[in-house]
């Protein structure tokens, strides 16, 4: 009872700093025996039936024809990303208030807080934690909401408290344009906070509109799970865009070769910071509106006039020419 006390005590005063990305400081990591992700379970929800990521399946996910494009108030203002920090386990930027998110399946309205990573090591070794089909991206974007402007405290506390838009993020040798100058102009701050616990003002001129480029917001699956860290709240609507941002292969090789797990400019490299894949159990992955399958109705209505005229002039003892 006294440990559980003191976990929630330390998820308090971390919330309370700012840090929106909602993980327990405790003796939890990514690439250690001792403390990676098999051992989570012992850890908050960790271990329950409702946890994130997931492969999305397809084939599997199901149409819901009111899951309209989401919408977004306030993500082209580039005066919105406040400042960034190494957490030792990534990268999160603290956003400024009156970014706005809203949408069909969702119950109210969601006031976006901060915004995280997740990533492998470089672009040979992709590091997204959903999956699509069994394809892992490069990175993955979260974008993290509370309902109705909530304290990170006062979310985890309710069932549908918290909305997450996911973005993969894929290295492409083709990437250029706007989408990719803001990329690079972005990343250019991480080595200002190579070490953890090093934090820099946001001085670009890049907005959240920037970093997703072209991305169609019609297009997504939808489901309810958890927060990919400890202590894995369920709590999380999820929004995972179907289409990937295309971003230049240095931009996926500065977060592994700039960030530093520990304090030291020589620690290791913080890599490979996303979480195995978990069960689906019972929940349904929903696809949007314009997911919707290629209609195989007509391709099966074709042949029957031809086939019922076979057998019919098959029964008069005529064969078709």
């Amino acid at each position: 009872m006294a440990l559980t006390r003191v976990q929630g005590i330390s998820t308090m005063v971390l919330l309370l700093s700012g840090a929106c990305y909602a993980a327990v400081e405790g003796p939890w990591c990514y690439g250690e025996e001792h403390c990676g992700p098999p051992t989570w379970v012992s850890l908050g929800h960790c271990g329950e039936m409702r946890q994130s990521p997931i492969d999305i399946i397809t084939a599997k996910a199901v149409l819901n024809s009111t899951l309209d494009p989401v919408t977004l108030s306030g993500y082209d203002n580039y005066k919105k990303l406040r400042d960034m920090k190494n957490t030792g386990k990534t990268v999160n930027v603290i956003l400024k208030d009156g970014l706005l998110l809203s949408g069909s399946g969702l119950p109210d309205v969601y006031t976006a807080k901060a915004l995280h990573f997740h990533w492998g090591n470089g672009a040979a070794q992709p590091g997204s934690e959903h999956c699509v089909d069994g394809k892992r991206y490069s990175m993955e974007l979260h974008i993290v909401h509370t309902r109705n402007n909530m304290s990170m405290s006062e979310a985890l506390d309710d069932p549908q408290g918290i909305a997450v838009l996911a973005f993969f993020v894929q290295a492409s040798d083709s990437a250029k344009g706007k989408t990719a100058k803001a990329w690079e102009s972005f990343s250019k701050n991480l080595e200002k906070i190579a070490k953890k616990g090093s934090d820099t003002d946001i001085k670009s001129t890049v907005s959240l509109q920037d970093l997703m480029g072209r991305t169609n917001l019609a297009r997504y699956y939808r489901y309810s799970g958890s927060l990919t860290t400890p202590n894995c709240n369920e709590v999380v609507i999820w929004t995972v865009f179907a289409d990937p941002i295309l971003v230049p292969s240095k931009v996926v090789a500065y977060f592994p070769l700039d960030l530093r797990t520990t304090d030291s400019s020589v620690g290791p490299h913080l890599v490979n910071n996303f979480r195995p894949l978990q069960r689906l159990h019972n929940r349904t992955v929903e696809a949007s509106a314009i997911l919707k399958p290629r209609s195989t109705a007509s391709q099966t209505s074709q042949p029957v006039a031809p086939i019922l005229f076979f057998l019919g002039v098959s029964a008069l003892g005529v064969l078709p020419i």
